[in-house]
């Protein structure tokens, strides 16, 4: 958004010493950013008004003419080629040093005295084009004649084209929450309250409603226009008013040229109005050649499919989200977007309808974004626009009209709809409430006079330190309602960079050690790295009928009184039910599946942490659950085994295996044991039964186990050491033998290792059911691994340690060997 230093000055007067670049950077740092400072004067410089003194032909060229020029106090001689130029025109000259376009195109370039074909030529007159003004309406040759202008030979051409303003390129994000500033008069209030300059007062010609007449402006009463607002909270308020005896034509050098520091062409005086109250005041406004859309204006919602013809030559199809204006049987305008072509004003227009409305924001924007149509209009009405702007706005472009259109006159009365006020916004606070957020001492009475600057008002409350503070209407709509704002308001206008920027205090201990989670992290590595498993992500909500298929009873887990999901109404006290789905979901899809998780449980009979209220949250501890099937294999127990041990073994610790302790329905008697860390319970391993993967929909063999990894992380682990290398020849043996089916793996392995002080290891690598094998028993086959430390063993010392173990077997266990 541009916005022109000369408009400003005519609402507020800044002190001489402040800058351009100055005053930049002060609204940069306080309101909104300043992108660049444009310096219109710059790009005219060394150009001068220039009056022909003698117009002579050029000897070498027909179409040339040697001109003799006063550039003010000497006389130089330039070589032109337009045709319209002519002794004693004023004009515009560009002395050796400026930069123009030739014709009006390419790049620029940097004048210097040469000779054009003999003749010495020390500068150039100018077209329009030459100089970045308007190509004039005569031809592309034509030379600007300035003579109209009441100026001397000499001046200054930018001041004597009214192209001397700074503009000030604002950021148009930066103005995402401040409407009021997208017009001069609310960029000036803002910037009179930066320096504490002085405010003019927005205040055009006044309506006289006793009178029905604008003071000091000519008007009549008549059937004048009506109005009616079908949906008053899409349009909260409509202002119309009629105006005859309009002659429509080009806007005077003054207008132009204040649109053109904005950036917008001139098209008309009646256009150009509107356009000039907008960028002044901020409130979008519309004329309607009232011929066209006769004396009744309706605002509704457009029909389905309802089409209409705007401003920018295209035709588009609404809906009935979209408002429109209507003169009562089609469509006129886009509320807030665009006006509509054939109502639009024209140069045989001599009757016109000005509009100044306050339009809703989201419907404004949605009709905009629907429709790819952007306008400066809707601009600002999707920023929630002051109400009390409507009023304001129309009395100025009548003012405006007045200046530019003398014989014109208001018809009375004016039509209005003001169907909601906007409530007057007020908000409790108090100086400490500042002083505490922004953590600077700012005395309390600069604190109201930063507010009252900014056009806020300060009610004291009797017998407190508190304030009312009554947001004005400007800032009141969805910008300022909290008492944060306020304080970011003192904060900005007093400086940001006057706030102390002492560092907190505070202790660079670095924080406990989570020894839980970094356990969790580890195993999760060692299983998806070391083992080749994948991790699952699981919701932390469980089904009951999922539970009940594992034999889980679902009265121990906790229920949440407001499910994500209605069908998973119970947080998890075991990974594994979860798993087991994820099992039974990809078993089908691939031969091997190997999963895993490691997440909290919730456990509603142990208690965890406080909760802030007086009462402790449900225990949650880390758990690691792992599931292992493969298809064909018959022994999933004894790989998940070694893998368990492995992971725990990789972690310092002594990990054995005893029988299963209250092992749920689902687990498999003979299959199912309690892993142990230093003979103490940490987790369970299991295969499921039959029926427990049938109910889950898996037809194969299932190996889980979970482990408690926060209180693993509790425990104390070995340290690393290193065994030497063993001097001496093992001894490799295989033991075969067959025991009863309930007998538990880990009761064998204690035996076989009891038998000798000469054992190393002991490996299961074999178990079988079947022909040749009595029914409720197994053949069960071990590697054992005999080592001395000081000689070799000798073939009857290995004998005899396994006729030990074999012996130890039997006693204990009944097993007898395998024939």
């Amino acid at each position: 958004m541009l916005i022109s230093k000369q408009w400003l000055s005519e609402f507020v007067k800044l002190p001489p010493e402040v800058s351009d670049a100055d005053l930049a950077k002060t609204v940069t740092l306080s309101t909104v950013e300043v992108e660049k400072t444009i310096n219109q004067a710059a790009a005219m410089e060394h150009m001068v008004v220039g009056l022909v003194v003698a117009v002579l032909p050029h000897p070498n060229a027909d179409r040339l003419h040697v001109c003799q020029v006063d550039v003010g106090g000497r006389v130089t001689q330039i070589v032109c080629g337009g045709i319209n130029v002519v002794e004693g025109m004023k004009v515009a000259v560009a002395l050796p040093g400026s930069r123009v376009r030739w014709h009006g195109e390419g790049e620029l370039v940097e004048l210097a005295k040469t000779k054009i074909r003999g003749e010495e030529s020390e500068g150039m007159i100018c077209a329009g084009a030459e100089i970045g003004i308007e190509k004039s309406d005569e031809g592309e040759h034509e030379i600007m004649d300035l003579s109209a202008l009441d100026v001397t030979a000499g001046t200054p051409l930018a001041e004597a084209l009214g192209r001397d303003d700074v503009v000030f390129d604002i950021e148009h994000k930066s103005l995402t929450n401040r409407p009021d500033l997208m017009g001069h008069y609310g960029m000036a209030r803002e910037i009179a309250a930066l320096y504490r300059a002085p405010l003019k007062a927005y205040a055009p010609s006044q309506f006289d409603p006793k009178k029905n007449t604008l003071k000091g402006f000519g008007s009549s009463s008549g059937p004048g226009v009506s109005v009616l607002v079908d949906e008053p909270e899409l349009c909260p308020r409509y202002v119309a008013v009629l105006v005859e005896g309009i002659t429509v034509g080009p806007s005077p050098a003054w207008v132009r040229n204040r649109l053109l520091s904005c950036g917008v062409r001139s098209i008309n005086n009646v256009v150009d109005i509107t356009n000039f109250v907008m960028l002044e005041l901020g409130q979008p406004m519309h004329a309607f050649d009232a011929d066209v859309v006769g004396e009744k204006i309706i605002v509704r919602r457009a029909k389905k499919r309802e089409k209409i013809a705007c401003l920018d030559d295209a035709t588009y199809e609404l809906g009935t989200d979209d408002l429109v204006v209507t003169d009562g049987k089609k469509p006129i305008a886009i509320a807030g977007v665009m006006g509509g072509k054939e109502s639009g004003v024209t140069d045989a227009t001599t009757r016109i309808v000005f509009e100044s409305a306050n339009f809703n924001p989201v419907s404004v924007r949605k009709t905009s974004v629907r429709l790819a149509l952007r306008s400066e209009s809707s601009a600002r009405f999707e920023k929630s626009l002051d109400p009390n702007q409507c009023d304001l706005a129309m009395r100025r472009a009548v003012e405006l009209v007045r200046r530019l259109c003398p014989e014109a006159r208001v018809v009375f009365p004016v039509a209005e709809v003001y169907s909601r006020a906007f409530p007057t916004v007020k908000i409790e606070m108090g100086p400490e409430d500042i002083r505490r957020n922004l953590g600077a001492d700012i005395p309390e009475e600069e604190m109201k006079d930063i507010l009252r600057r900014l056009g806020f008002d300060i009610l004291d409350i009797r017998k407190t330190s508190r304030w009312t503070v009554i947001v004005p209407t400007w800032r009141a709509t969805k910008d300022v309602t909290i008492k944060e704002d306020v304080i970011e308001e003192v904060a900005r206008i007093w400086g940001y960079d006057r706030i102390p920027s002492a560092l907190p205090v505070f202790s660079i201990a670095p924080p406990p050690e989570d020894v839980a989670r970094d356990l969790a992290r580890r195993l999760r590595h060692a299983l998806a790295i070391g083992h080749g498993a994948t991790e699952a992500y699981r919701y932390a909500f469980v089904a009951p009928e999922t539970l009940t298929a594992l034999g889980f009873d679902p009265a121990e887990h906790l229920r949440l009184a407001n499910p994500l999901a209605a069908d998973r109404p119970y947080l998890v006290r075991s990974l594994l039910p979860n798993l087991l789905e994820a099992v039974a979901e990809n078993h089908r899809a691939f031969e091997s599946v190997s999963l895993f998780e490691i997440d909290r449980v919730f456990l509603g009979d142990a208690k965890g942490d406080e909760d802030g209220q007086g009462g402790t949250l449900p225990a949650q501890p880390y758990h690691a659950a792992i599931a292992y099937s493969i298809a064909g294999d018959e022994r999933p127990f004894v790989a998940l085994r070694g893998m368990v041990e492995a992971i725990l073994f990789r972690e310092g610790f002594g990990v054995s295996f005893g029988p299963a302790t209250h092992p749920a329905h689902c687990m498999h008697s003979g299959r199912s044991a309690d892993i142990l860390v230093d003979g103490k319970k940490c987790g369970m391993l299991a295969e499921l039964t039959p029926e427990a993967s049938m109910a889950l929909g898996i037809d194969r063999r299932v190996a889980v186990a979970e482990l408690n990894v926060s209180d693993l992380a509790s425990r104390p682990r070995a340290t690393a050491s290193f065994a030497p290398i063993p001097q001496f020849p093992d001894a490799k043996r295989d033991l075969a033998f067959v025991v009863s089916d309930r007998v538990a793996y880990a009761d064998i392995e204690s035996a076989i290792r009891g038998a000798s002080p000469l054992l190393a290891s002991v490996e299961l690598f074999d178990v079988y059911r079947g022909k040749g094998v009595e029914e409720g028993k197994k053949s069960i086959a071990v590697h054992i691994t005999l080592r001395s430390t000081g000689k070799t063993l000798s073939s009857d010392e290995v004998e005899a340690a396994l006729v030990d173990a074999r012996s130890i077997l039997f006693k204990r266990l009944g097993a007898v060997p395998r024939a």
